[in-house]
């Protein structure tokens, strides 16, 4: 039998479905909905209840009127809405999770139950009905969860790599020391005391290169842990503070440094951000090489709307098999170069603290270097409060 819509039973059974879906929409913070098909099989929104206005910004005409679901659908998410229909057209019920977009852009993830209505004697589907979730703010935790999770992997597999490091370099100068101290017993007895200094002076060596290794691992230790408020900081004047710092090896190997006019302002730990350039700017004097006339230069440059500080050098260059190896822990790519290889390690540590990013860019050995890094620009100054009358 017909109804005067002409759907019959069906029709009918859509109709129960309906008033049962108004009901119990009252009662949720979800919104139920009902989709019929037309002639072409192109769904046709038939009514919404419960929280629609709240979960997509929109009425239900402004939602009809600007193209309803397949509008507010996020693009990438239409293959997987097409999968849907798909098991709805063959009478099979769908829970899928899809992003939308809520009236003003802003993205909404929303779990969707979506039950076919069937017509068995056309053997097709002529309808849909469910509800809708707004479940976004359980995807920012699921996002967040791992995140943290990623986070930590990355910790343990570096608190791995530093356990092996600091028991590799630091039995080193431990192995000198009990060798030499041998050394020492035989010439003090044999009473040859030229060799008893010179074993001496090597073990001093030994208990001076742990005692920066020491020092250097308890500083990166600090990187994290003990921070500053962060603040405005004019770079151009930190710059000069780190010259300062670091004149006496410029001044033994010769380096002119140029410092860019009208760098701008960081935000950030003053303190930290300082340690960046005085290892930086040490860094790259140290491994000037065999070049004639060694320059530096610290500076800033925009890329895609970006802020790049960086501090370049005319020196050695990297191969560019090694330009991410050298911010390992305790990694030099010249094992009879000075320091300890916490340099720069130190560097990456907190520039990642300030949510930046740090690289090396070179064209080769003999080529030069250049250490890049973001920081978060300054915030803008708070507007003045109105004048009083």
């Amino acid at each position: 039998m017909q109804d005067e819509g002409g759907h019959g039973e069906a029709g009918q059974g859509l109709a129960e479905s309906e008033e049962r879906y108004r009901l119990i929409s009252e009662v949720i913070s979800d919104y139920t909905f009902s989709t019929r098909l037309d002639a072409r099989g192109e769904l046709d929104h038939h009514w919404v209840a419960g929280a629609f206005e709240r979960i997509t910004g929109y009425t239900y005409e402004e939602y009809v009127a600007r193209g309803g679901w397949r509008a507010a659908l996020h693009p990438d998410d239409a293959a997987q809405d097409e999968r849907d229909m798909e098991a709805l057209r063959a009478n099979r019920a769908v829970v899928t999770e899809l992003r939308t977009f809520k009236k003003g852009g802003a993205l909404l993830w929303v779990r969707v139950y979506g039950h076919p209505v069937w017509d068995p004697a056309k053997n097709q589907l002529v309808g849909i009905y469910g509800a809708v979730q707004d479940i976004t703010e359980r995807k920012q935790a699921e996002a967040e969860r791992e995140a943290l999770i990623r986070e930590l992997e990355a910790k343990n597999a570096e608190l791995e790599r530093f356990a092996y490091t600091v028991s590799h370099d630091l039995k080193s100068p431990l192995i000198t020391i009990r060798g030499f101290l041998s050394f020492v017993e035989q010439d003090a007895v044999a009473g040859n005391l030229e060799r008893v200094r010179s074993d001496l002076a090597r073990i001093q060596d030994a208990v001076d290169k742990m005692q920066r290794l020491l020092n250097e691992l308890l500083e990166l230790s600090r990187v994290g842990r003990v921070v500053s408020p962060p603040q405005v900081i004019p770079f151009g004047p930190l710059a000069h503070e780190a010259l300062a710092l670091v004149a006496g090896r410029l001044r033994a190997r010769g380096v002119a440094v140029k410092i860019a006019e009208g760098l701008p302002a960081a935000w950030g730990d003053r303190a930290r951000l300082l340690e960046v350039l005085q290892n930086l700017v040490d860094n790259a004097a140290k491994f000037m090489g065999d070049q004639k006339q060694p320059q530096v230069e610290i500076g800033m440059r925009e890329a895609a709307g970006e802020r790049i500080f960086f501090v370049s050098d005319n020196g050695q260059g990297i191969d560019s098999r090694f330009r991410d190896r050298v911010f390992g822990l305790f990694e030099k790519l010249d094992p009879d170069s000075e320091g300890t290889g916490v340099g720069l390690a130190l560097v990456k540590r907190i520039v990642d603290l300030h949510h930046g990013r740090v690289w090396v860019e070179s064209e080769g050995i003999g080529r030069g270097t250049t250490v890049c890094f973001t920081l978060a620009e300054a915030p803008a100054p708070a507007a003045p409060p109105p004048a009083g009358r």
